[in-house]
């Protein structure tokens, strides 16, 4: 077929239909011109390129629909590019225990591919059906399991990324010589963040939101399925008695999965309906502690019975108690967190389709990082701003997610909105949007600063925000790259 001068180099593949496209509007129902699919990297490369020539905006999406937050700050113009459809798990190594996958790759999908090596992923809380991976790792999505986490890089290693420029970079270890192919031939399964040379690169693009690099593949670490899990819940009337158990059971790395949540946030993830969520909440503590143990290969019984005995020796030096969870049997709660590849869609099917969401229907989030011990005044700081906007108390989830093994830790506020009321839901998301400026004074740390957050958070970090501009410039100089997000790029549109 002959290309018109200027004309998309792969018509085949792009889809303009209303219908198709308004699956990726925003809230406020802007929606891109046009959505491409991407099949590999030498398309996404020609995409690029052509898109420079253009000035057309490009946003990258990778999870299957509806997107939350992803879609945000969409440029007049913009077209969408559809990796939902790479889904190859390329290769799967045991030995060096690591997953090398494409971005269409859910969390279910990936652990139903690794746990026949007697692999298992490290995974964020219970994400929704379709949800990828690699964005997720992409994001820094906190995992439930802070024990093997020894970056918050992890467990994100190489990747393949091609920059606004249409150039291919292979990150870390991956970078070569040799192809892929040669490269597991000779010994090498891409663990090596660094490189190539002295530069991290993947650092470059995790956490950019797609605004300098889009990747077509990354390789992240896995671990060993453990022959013996127990999950335990302890219960507690306030935060910090939790907290220094947690603080305790990390110094003697007693635990594998280890969250805490409130009693909002645990009814949300048990309950099926609202008949079960009312029962769940009046069986949760204020604070529930969610931890688990495990043993590997050797003595495995022995293993988790020791754990589970200086873990529960910690919890109730704090004063905290352990108890049965609601609902659900602790083995339940356990597969429910872990069975990724078989969440119960039976569960899913009797309420919202999110655990975040079975409150009121709907929902938006508010997260950032701070210390553990600092988290009861920032929830106290949360607390009072919901209320002067009329937000009540019980409408407000409370997540806190440790990370770098205790070192500090991802604290969330979800926010129940009412699905069918969209003067609610607007309400809600206004609120949520400007939460971040009296909480960054309070001293939260957006590292991740989504939408309207990006403005506040780099105001707090003047001394770096150059940083940034320079590198739109080098490696996305045409600013065609989800323009606008990390209040970087500007208005790149037709």
């Amino acid at each position: 077929m002959t290309q018109e001068a200027g004309a998309f180099p792969y018509p085949d593949d792009v889809s303009r239909e209303e219908a198709h496209c308004r699956r990726y509007a925003t809230p406020e129902g802007v929606a891109p011109e046009a959505v491409v699919t991407v099949r590999d990297a030498e398309m996404l490369a020609a995409t690029v390129r052509w898109a420079r020539e253009q000035r057309r905006p490009l946003v990258p999406a990778s999870s299957a629909a509806p997107h939350r937050r992803a879609s945000l700050n969409l440029p007049k113009g913009a077209w969408i590019l559809d990796f939902s459809g790479m889904q190859q798990v390329i290769k799967i190594d045991r030995r060096n225990r690591v997953a090398l996958f494409e971005p269409g790759v859910s969390f279910q999908e990936l652990a139903s591919q690794v746990r026949p090596h007697g692999l298992r992923t490290l995974t964020s809380l219970l994400p929704r059906p379709g949800k990828s991976a690699l964005s997720a790792y992409l994001d820094r999505e906190p995992v439930i399991q802070p024990r093997f986490q020894w970056d918050l890089a992890d467990p994100l290693l190489c990747v393949e990324v091609i920059f606004g420029t249409g150039d291919l970079l292979r990150t870390g270890s991956a970078g070569g010589p040799g192809t892929l192919e040669q490269q597991w031939g000779a010994g090498e399964f891409q663990k090596g963040p660094m490189g190539p040379g002295q530069n991290d690169w993947m650092r470059l693009v995790q956490g950019a939101q797609g605004g300098l690099g889009l990747v077509t593949w990354c390789s992240a670490k896995c671990e060993v399925q453990p022959k013996v899990q127990r999950l335990e819940v302890a219960g507690s009337d306030r935060l910090e008695p939790l907290v220094e158990a947690s603080y305790r059971q990390f110094h003697g790395k007693l635990t594998d999965i280890h969250f805490l949540v409130d009693r909002e946030s645990l009814a949300n993830i048990v309950a099926r309906d609202a008949q079960e969520r009312e029962r769940a909440l009046g069986e949760a503590d204020a604070w529930n502690l969610i931890y688990s143990v495990s043993g590997i290969e050797h003595f495995p019984e022995e293993r988790a019975d020791y754990l589970a005995r200086e873990a529960r020796r910690e919890v109730e030096n704090q004063g905290a108690r352990l108890r049965p969870p609601p609902l659900l049997t602790h083995s339940e709660l356990l597969a429910l967190l872990t069975d990724a590849e078989t969440r119960a869609p039976e569960r899913e099917s009797g309420g919202a389709a999110h655990w975040r969401d079975r409150a009121r229907g709907a929902h938006d989030t508010v997260y950032f990082q701070t210390t553990m011990d600092r988290a009861a005044a920032l929830i106290a700081r949360f607390d009072e701003l919901a209320r002067a906007e009329g937000i009540e108390t019980e409408r407000v989830g409370r997540y806190l997610q440790p990370q770098l093994g205790g070192r500090c830790c991802h604290l969330e506020f979800i926010v129940a909105a009412d699905a069918d009321d969209a003067a609610d839901l607007a309400a809600v998301r206004s609120f949520c949007a400007r939460a971040a400026g009296p909480l960054i004074e309070s001293g939260a740390f957006f590292s991740r600063p989504h939408g309207a957050w990006a403005e506040p958070a780099m105001a707090a970090a003047q001394s770096s925000r150059w940083i940034f501009e320079e590198m739109k410039e080098i490696f996305d100089p045409d600013h065609i790259l989800a323009p606008g997000r990390l209040t970087l790029g500007g208005a790149a549109h037709v």
